[in-house]
């Protein structure tokens, strides 16, 4: 079982949603998609294919086309107080079900490491110049790194690997952040290692090791592979079809 997988036992998700006014902020599509405390409450249902669906949702309406929206820094707030809910243990897909009977299911995966994912290309995408989205909207999510990388943080040491490498990969991004920067160096050794692993967080690792002034020479031939710009919950899907 996974080091953190009792300390969400405790949580009221209706509880955090009430620290939300739901009706004052919005994601992309709010004539097509559920709402966004729809989204956030069945990622913890009882039914592995309804979280799979709502990290699809999560996906494709709340960082849409890797866009911020109102939505976007409170729905964060609330997957990373999740992180450790026991149901984020499960083993889900957000492939569309017409998707898989075209072209085959894919592998299912722990909730939490699509959760960790989805968090990592929401940071990635605030760390880029000029991201997608209101500019208020930007920096309520940028507001939240010190938060979040609290959140992340204790699966660092997880028992999972991929559960491991996802959080490693996620809180690289958050490092930016001028409160984070002086734990980069702790994680050297272990950016070091995701860099020499597989895709899909290998690019990620390099990157990072190129803007800590490392020499990434012995990975210049890993750079910019189509299986490395590929993970769930990345962010690169297509346009919604909910």
């Amino acid at each position: 079982m996974s080091t953190n997988s009792q300390q969400g036992r405790s949580l009221d998700p209706d509880e955090l949603l009430l620290r939300t006014d739901w009706s004052s902020v919005e994601h992309c599509c709010p004539n097509i998609a559920p709402a966004t405390p729809v989204i956030l409450r069945q990622l913890l249902d009882n039914d592995a294919g309804k979280q799979g669906a709502a990290l699809r949702d999560l996906q494709q309406a709340v960082t849409h086309s890797n866009t911020f929206y109102s939505a976007t820094a409170p729905a964060a707030a609330f997957v990373a107080a999740i992180l450790g809910h026991p149901r984020t243990l499960a083993e889900v897909t957000d492939q569309r079900p017409w998707d898989a009977a075209d072209f085959g299911e894919e592998p299912r995966f722990l909730l939490r490491v699509g959760l960790l994912n989805w968090l990592a290309s929401a940071a990635w995408d605030a760390n880029e110049e000029s991201p997608d989205g209101y500019e208020a909207d930007i920096e309520a999510f940028r507001a939240l790194r010190p938060t979040l990388y609290d959140a992340i943080q204790p699966f660092l040491t997880d028992d999972e690997l991929k559960i491991r490498d996802a959080a490693l990969a996620a809180v690289l991004p958050l490092l930016a952040s001028p409160e984070l920067a002086h734990q980069a160096e702790g994680l050297r050794d272990d950016v070091w290692a995701l860099a020499a692993g597989s895709a899909p967080y290998r690019e990620r690792a390099i990157d990072t090791l190129a803007s800590w002034g490392e020499d990434i020479t012995p990975f210049q031939q890993y750079r910019h592979t189509p299986a490395d710009v590929h993970a769930h919950a990345e962010g690169f899907a297509d346009d919604p079809s909910f």
